[in-house]
């Protein structure tokens, strides 16, 4: 398993960004110690042009294109496993530890599909996928989205109990702060989902702005990070209008309140 060198020296999480290969030259003048690209552009598409050598490469997002639907009568498994295969050799081979299954529009019930049916073929599914990953050495962080971009998997709370049916050691969750604050969800799940976090993203909830525009404090929120114990990555994933000169702001502003939450008692 892929493992950053140094990483569980630091005394507080490393920043990093959710961003393109075109972007990663900007991204280390910003000083974010990582990236997180999607999973079509970055393991799946031709490397020229696609290579990231600025900085390491912690995940990759966007796990599963919107019409690979994964619960429904529509859901192919067969099919999902295949493309799954080649994501997660692409991610050996290019040394990335982490896939963040995301995926609002692949994973959306359908209408008239129960909510416990999709439940159980979504467990099911997660466990195939889980057992295929672990034979590339290669870890899941199922995210929390918001109800705006989805209907199932809306909440922290509902993750963890998602994670804890599935019960595979390389099947995590990456907690998303923008969205826990999307949904009004309190700092205190992640004390909860502690163990199963293995990435968080992060951004203002207002207008997934980055850090720095809007203001937000997120100290409740990084305080149970620290509670956790929680040393890994925390992205950046946020809606840019201007990439160069946010990033910095955005870099700044996110590791200002870490470092004030990590440096105390």
């Amino acid at each position: 398993m892929f493992t950053f060198l140094g990483y569980c020296q630091h005394p507080r999480p490393t920043v990093g960004v959710c961003a393109s290969a075109a972007q990663q030259e900007e991204a280390q003048r910003a000083g974010f110690d990582f990236m997180v690209p999607g999973v079509s552009p970055y393991l799946l598409a031709a490397a020229d042009g696609n290579e990231i050598h600025a900085l390491p490469v912690y995940a990759c997002n966007v796990f599963l294109p919107a019409k690979a639907k994964c619960v429904g009568p529509e859901a192919n498994a067969e099919a999902l496993m295949a493309y799954a295969d080649t994501v997660f050799r692409r991610a050996q081979q290019l040394n990335v530890p982490i896939i963040i299954f995301g995926s609002g529009a692949a994973r959306r019930i359908p209408d008239g599909y129960s909510l416990n049916q999709a439940t159980e073929q979504f467990v099911t599914l997660c466990r195939k996928l889980a057992d295929r990953a672990a034979t590339y050495g290669v870890k899941i962080a199922l995210e929390n989205l918001n109800s705006e971009e989805t209907n199932f998997i809306t909440t922290l709370e509902e993750a963890r109990l998602i994670c804890e049916q599935v019960n595979r050691p390389n099947f995590g969750i990456n907690a998303d702060i923008y969205h826990m604050l999307k949904e009004r969800e309190p700092a205190t799940q992640l004390q909860k989902a502690g163990k199963h976090i293995v990435h968080c993203d992060i951004a203002e909830p207002e207008n997934r702005t980055p850090p720095g525009v809007e203001g937000t404090d997120f100290t409740a929120y990084l305080e149970a990070l620290k509670a956790i114990g929680y040393q890994g990555g925390i992205g950046v994933e946020a809606r840019w209008t201007d990439f160069p000169s946010q990033a910095t702001t955005a870099y700044e502003t996110l590791t200002r309140q870490l470092d004030a939450v990590y440096r105390t008692h």
